[in-house]
């Protein structure tokens, strides 16, 4: 196993489809998928319901990654997955690259409201999965 494939409960990564060249992220061996904060997401349907794009502006106003800039993806999935409380929730995920060791990813990653929490982003199994051991002593 390289030591590239170590990681603490936090690590840089970045995403430079999103044009995000590092935001530290906790990370969660419990969720099954990453997740990035969005304080703004909407879809937009057609006149028939029908779901024709994702937007959404990332981070918060008081954040240094913050651009204000609308975010729009006309490829998307909605995934339900389960919050830390057991809830289950609709979110819109995205497949894109991640950098995480110098190493490339492509992988889904979900966008949702994480301003009440420390991190912007969290790592889930999706990308531990792809050959990481976590140790939270570093």
């Amino acid at each position: 196993m390289k030591n590239g494939n170590i990681l603490g409960a936090t690590a840089d990564v970045s995403l430079p489809g999103l044009g995000i060249k590092k935001v530290q992220a906790r990370v969660d061996t419990g969720a099954a998928s990453c997740a990035l904060h969005a304080s703004h997401i909407n879809i937009v349907e057609d006149d028939e319901g029908i779901e024709q794009k994702l937007e959404v502006i990332l981070f918060d106003s008081d954040s240094e990654l913050y651009t204000g800039e609308l975010v729009t993806f006309d490829s998307f999935i909605i995934r339900n997955v389960r919050n830390s409380f057991g809830k289950k929730m609709a979110r819109p995920m995205i497949k894109t690259t991640v950098i995480i060791n110098k190493q490339s990813y492509e992988i889904l990653i979900g966008f949702s409201n994480r301003s009440k929490l420390t991190y912007d982003m969290l790592i889930g199994r999706n990308l531990l999965e792809k050959g990481f051991i976590v140790d939270v002593t570093k």
